[in-house]
């Protein structure tokens, strides 16, 4: 097989790619030849030395996987040839194969392509976990998104559409607004040449029902002060590279609540319950009523040069990529 390696983390990294020999399941597990893996922030973390853990050196990037079954444990109930979509949930999928056990891979619907499956499960199933499990996200209810130009924020928006929730998206390009627009918000507000608290004011003076916040660093406050009683503040990430601290008073005097999304945590401690949430996505994703953006194709050789020089894709092109065996 043919896999990326990270010899030094930093910006840039020290990658190469190299080949290995081709691994093998585990009893419960299973081989995915992988036609695509998605490059998204938390790789980009990784290789930048800037997660909360640093893998043992040297190690292979990517959670994130879509391919087919070419291996497959006397114990799973997935067979070869299967098409699946799966996480490796800490590292390992920027490579020609993947071994994972069966509990993280889900089987993917002929009408979703690898592509579009490998750049859409993280982010969306990190939406619907954000929206459904921990805030409870009711139809009719108004969302804040943080950070709506973004993977995450993007899956929120459309995951909440989906829900029969109305969003309000906080993005920082006219290619961001586009985007949002498509995907139903009913407001959108420039960050980079708008106050938010102000327009969030006059705009909904009772307050939003949740703020969902990939983002963290200054929004977050103002974003806080704009939930309305008994509202939802759920910190997903902090894609900003600063953590803000939020105002217990905030939080008291409406009867607020601030909930920690970490969906990688919640697998690891119980991978069983990794597979029904990409069942949820990949079937919305193959009825249409969920709509990912179309990923921009680059190989493993192509990215090892990006990486190579500190380049960053913009937070509008995702990235897919594409592996080939030899």
């Amino acid at each position: 097989m043919r896999r990326l390696r990270c010899t030094a983390t930093g910006r840039p990294a020290s990658v190469h790619v190299e080949r290995a020999p081709d691994p093998s399941p585990a009893d419960d597990g299973v081989v995915v030849r992988v036609a695509a893996s998605n490059l998204a922030y938390v790789d980009l973390l990784l290789l930048e030395g800037g997660y909360q853990f640093t893998p043992a050196l040297p190690f292979t990037p990517g959670t994130v996987f879509a391919g087919e079954i070419v291996d497959a444990g006397a114990a799973t109930d997935l067979t070869i040839g299967t098409p699946v979509a799966g996480l490796t949930v800490t590292y390992g999928a920027f490579a020609s194969h993947v071994q994972v056990g069966s509990a993280a891979v889900a089987r993917r619907p002929a009408t979703v392509s690898a592509r579009v499956a490998a750049v859409a499960v993280e982010a969306y199933g990190t939406a619907l976990v954000a929206l459904e499990q921990r805030a409870r996200l009711r139809p009719g209810e108004l969302v804040l998104v943080l950070g709506a130009g973004g993977a995450v924020g993007q899956a929120l928006l459309d995951t909440a559409r989906s829900m029969g929730a109305r969003t309000i998206a906080v993005i920082s390009s006219a290619a961001g607004a586009a985007r949002a627009e498509l995907l139903g918000a009913e407001l959108v507000i420039d960050r980079s040449t708008t106050e938010l608290r102000p327009v969030l004011r006059d705009a909904v003076p009772e307050g939003v029902d949740v703020v969902a916040d990939p983002v963290g660093g200054a929004l977050a406050v103002p974003a806080l002060r704009s939930l309305a009683s008994g509202g939802r503040y759920l910190v997903i990430g902090f894609a900003s590279g600063s953590i803000p601290d939020l105002p217990a008073n905030q939080i008291l005097l409406r009867g607020r609540s601030v909930l920690g999304v970490e969906w990688g945590g919640a697998i690891r401690e119980t991978p069983a319950g990794l597979r029904p949430v990409l069942d949820r996505v990949l079937s919305g994703i193959s009825t249409g009523v969920l709509r990912p953006p179309q990923p921009v194709p680059i190989d493993l050789d192509q990215l090892a040069a990006m990486l190579s020089v500190g380049d960053r894709p913009g937070p509008l092109a995702p990235l897919v990529i594409t592996t080939r065996t030899s």
